[in-house]
């Protein structure tokens, strides 16, 4: 039995991904696909369009068999780290076959082995090159490349390019852990932001674009997964949390926000001093970014002020291979896969007052992590509209618990969903005095007509 794995986002799962599905077990003959995919916060520091449920049962109506999460601690971070726990989490299931990814240039994946085993030797001379670059201003990304250049007398820039630079991380990864598992690269046939569609394919970043902007976009998804992107009640960006983020950035030293995940000496002071100069995210990532600090970067950490998501936490896991996965869909073949991966050591984390305490400490950090990560990603719904409620008792249940909702319209109607006061009393008391904000005004009275002290 062929099992290959998807390393992915889905944010959001499009045409392209079902494509992608369906040739790799056509070419591949492979009996069963299983995805590892980051869950509410993706690697480029943005928010998920649709909750990480919803992408994976997407995935799985339209040929995945089981989708596992990235944990949130790798998800959100550098290429290197996410591909390479990606790729530790797959190898340690024991039932992958083949790794297939996409690459800009899938012809390249020779030379793309060439250098992932001078990347893992790194000789003096290329740690030389490389840090010279890094600082002359130059992003770690460009220095390493000019390194590589220099080493191998040869012009590589194809390894510049987003998804060959995912390939790169992966393929290292498979080398360093001596993996059985076959890299397997599919040619991308456009850019990861292009917003020119072919036919019935676009970009995730084209539709994202077009959600944001209230367009259309059933021609390029999957005809079973329409009706659940035309039902997003609220699509969630980083400006939704820009005010909280400043917040607590305004909160602190300079020197605390060296403590966060990925900001280094001198980045910290720039996120501190741009905070009183900006209105929205985009003006803030703006002043703060650079050919060295770039967005992407930029946004991860923010990201990681909110979560609270700090420089220990990352070096104590960012070379942990966890003993778990948290699965996240699955059809009937992916129930049998369940089994294989049961018996092969690795916990199957269900439910948290159950099997939290089947982990080991490190493991149960990362799941505490990924679950407060998940509460932040599922509040501050604002001007939530719903239509046609029957005229019953309406209850919040399961994650409903976990939304903020401003403005929150039912059938038409402003909702109040806590009260201002405990007591209906104070309620009215405080209604009475707003009516009537003036003793003189229970008389009716425009004016005082005596004393009424």
């Amino acid at each position: 039995m062929k099992t290959a794995g998807i390393i992915a986002e889905y944010n959001p799962f499009h045409n392209g991904h079902k494509y992608q599905i369906e040739k790799i077990k056509e070419n591949l003959n492979a009996d069963n696909v299983v995805c590892i995919m980051s869950g509410n916060f993706t690697q480029r520091g943005e928010l998920s369009i649709i909750d990480k449920y919803k992408k994976a049962e997407m995935a799985v109506k339209n040929g995945a068999n089981l989708v596992i999460e990235l944990p949130f601690v790798y998800a959100c971070t550098t290429a290197e780290i996410f591909a390479s726990s990606s790729v530790r989490i797959l190898n340690s299931l024991g039932i992958i076959n083949y790794l297939c990814f996409g690459m800009e240039d899938n012809s390249k994946l020779r030379e793309t082995i060439q250098i992932a085993k001078i990347l893992l030797k790194e000789s003096d001379v290329f740690k030389e090159i490389l840090k010279d670059n890094l600082s002359k201003g130059k992003s770690y990304i460009e220095s390493k490349q000019e390194a590589l250049n220099k080493l191998l007398n040869k012009d590589i820039s194809f390894i510049k390019q987003p998804n060959n630079i995912l390939a790169l991380e992966y393929i290292k990864e498979l080398i360093s852990l001596n993996s059985l598992i076959i890299p397997y690269p599919i040619k991308r046939t456009s850019s990861y932001k292009s917003t020119d569609s072919l036919d019935s394919f676009l970009s995730a970043y084209g539709i994202r674009e077009k959600i944001l902007k209230g367009e259309d976009i059933s021609d390029y998804v999957p005809i079973n997964a329409i009706k659940t992107y035309n039902n997003i009640p609220h699509v969630k960006i980083l400006e939704d949390y820009f005010f909280t983020l400043k917040s607590i950035i305004m909160s602190m030293d300079k020197d605390d926000l060296y403590n966060y995940a990925d900001v280094e000496i001198g980045l910290n002071n720039r996120i501190y001093n741009n905070i009183f100069l900006s209105n929205d995210v985009e003006s803030f990532i703006n002043l703060i970014s650079t050919k060295r600090y770039t967005k992407n970067r930029i946004r991860r950490i923010l990201i990681h002020i909110l979560t609270n998501y700090q420089k220990k936490e990352f070096d104590k896991y960012k070379h942990h291979t966890p003993g778990y996965i948290k699965v996240l869909a699955f059809d009937n073949k992916g129930r049998t896969l369940l089994k294989e991966i049961k018996q092969n050591g690795i916990q199957i984390f269900n439910n948290l007052n159950k099997d939290i305490y089947k982990l080991n400490e490190t493991d149960r950090k990362i799941i505490e992590k990924n679950i407060k990560a998940d509460n932040i990603y599922n509040i501050n719904v604002e001007n939530c509209n719903f239509t046609g409620v029957e005229k019953e008792a309406v209850k919040r249940t399961g994650k409903s618990h976990d939304l903020h909702f401003e403005n929150l319209m039912v059938n038409g109607n402003l909702v109040l969903l806590e009260r201002p006061y405990k007591h209906y009393s104070e309620w009215m008391t405080h209604s009475e005095m707003t009516r009537v904000p003036e003793p003189y005004m229970l008389d009716f009275a425009k004016k005082p007509r005596w004393s009424y002290t």
